[in-house]
């Protein structure tokens, strides 16, 4: 390999920050109402803003939204599909023990997991978006000591086919596939996807109720059950025309509020008046036993998770960090170089697996399993980076020579929820 390429790929920064660690992809502010979603030459990009806890403090991040100039900014439509298509990943998961990295779909399926009924304009709302989700691109900042630090891109979609094929009825079929960006997969994998009603999600009639609805799971959770935003940053994350008067705000947020107190997801909520800055207020939620429910279910079902295996025997953990803690022997060092030899970059996501290969087989095999990759990586007969090829090839291994801790039923244990 190139030594330039190999410092320069020694140098990159660990992934870790706002999006790589984000933990539920959909409560990210993106979303747009209907008749908003249009690119034109004032809406290029936007700015939302998201409060996350990091090291231990509640911190308020901005996140740049950049749409495809073609498709534009996903919309409420595009949020009900999104909502759908990580259902289907979840299925997949509960039924393989894993999220996969690559999901084929067909778009009637997508539909019915919306809750309607298949039909042909309803199959072009599912082609248009897969097109807007693959073109769209986040992009986060940190700043250092009051100046601009690191920017991270991402996008969430790598890579779609879409496929046309006439059923029994000689009507036109659609089959989705679609490839999941790295740092997304990871996070589904490891358990970076809180767990939201999808009933209650389903039984939500307004457009606003549902970008609200998406957009104070996130704040509740860093609250714990209570949030507050000023109006100003709230208008620019739920894409509503900013309005100046008392009235006028609480006519445009109430009935969206009045649907949630009703379904028992918002307790109580208020809107207050900035004394010190005109025009400006700050809205309050309590939230309701709706999401006490579903949040208690998910702490249970996280401590379960986390008492049930160890950190490090994870594929893709959340904290870079407990990698680097971790004191390896020479023999676990040397294992480490001839994988990352092969596959040509020091990703600290996968190293807890690499340690489990280490631990788990022998020289002669390693170098077997590499060469059989090796291989078909020459011969461009797989589909995916060299690093997904070799986690796979070793875990066939281990299921195939019955090693300990590497069965289908150890697998699908430790990602249980």
């Amino acid at each position: 390999m190139d030594q330039s390429l190999q410092k320069k790929e020694d140098r990159a920064l660990a992934r870790k920050g706002l999006i790589y660690s984000e933990l539920s992809v959909s409560e990210i502010p993106m979303w747009q109402l209907p008749g908003k979603g249009k690119v034109t030459p004032d809406s290029l990009s936007k700015i939302v803003f998201r409060m996350t806890e990091m090291n231990g403090q509640v911190v308020k991040v901005p996140i740049k939204v950049s749409p495809s100039a073609e498709w534009g900014y996903p919309t409420v439509l595009d949020l009900e599909y999104f909502r759908a298509f990580e259902r289907a990943l979840t299925m997949a998961w509960q039924r393989d023990g894993m999220v996969p990295d690559v999901l084929r779909i067909s778009g009637r399926e997508m539909i019915r997991l919306t809750g309607k009924a298949p039909n042909g304009d309803r199959q072009k709302e599912v082609r248009d978006f897969f097109e807007r989700m693959s073109g769209l691109q986040l992009v986060a900042h940190s700043a250092k000591n009051g100046k601009r630090g690191t920017r991270q891109g991402v996008h969430i979609f790598e890579r779609f086919d879409q496929e046309e094929s006439p059923d029994d009825h000689n009507e036109p079929r659609w089959a989705h596939e679609i490839r999941l960006a790295d740092w997304y997969w990871a996070n589904l994998n490891n358990f970076h996807c809180h767990i939201q009603d999808q009933q209650l999600f389903l039984a939500l009639q307004r457009d606003l109720t549902k970008l609200l609805y998406q957009h104070l799971h996130g704040l509740f959770r860093v609250g714990r059950g209570a949030a507050s935003e000023a109006y100003s940053e709230l208008a620019v994350n739920l894409s509503l025309k900013r309005l100046s008067s008392f009235s006028e705000v609480s006519r445009q947020l109430g009935p969206a509020h009045e649907e949630l107190v009703a379904l028992g997801f918002v307790g109580q909520w208020k809107i207050e008046r900035v004394l010190s800055t005109r025009g400006e207020f700050t809205v309050t939620w309590e939230a309701g036993p709706a999401w006490h429910q579903v949040y208690s279910t998910e702490q249970q079902l996280l401590h379960a998770v986390e008492q049930g295996s160890r950190r490090e025997d994870m594929l893709l953990p959340a904290e870079p960090e407990l990698v680097a803690s971790i004191e390896l022997s020479e023999d676990a060092q040397g294992v480490l170089k001839e994988i990352y030899d092969f596959v040509g970059n020091h990703d600290h996501a996968f190293e807890p697996f690499w340690k489990k290969v280490a631990g788990s087989f022998t020289s002669p095999v390693r170098r077997r399993v590499i060469a059989e990759v090796r291989e078909l990586a020459m011969s461009r007969q797989i589909r995916t980076t060299r690093a997904r090829a070799l986690v796979s090839a070793f875990q066939r291994e281990g299921q195939r020579q019955g090693l300990a801790g590497w069965s289908r039923s150890d697998v699908s244990r430790k990602r249980v929820r």
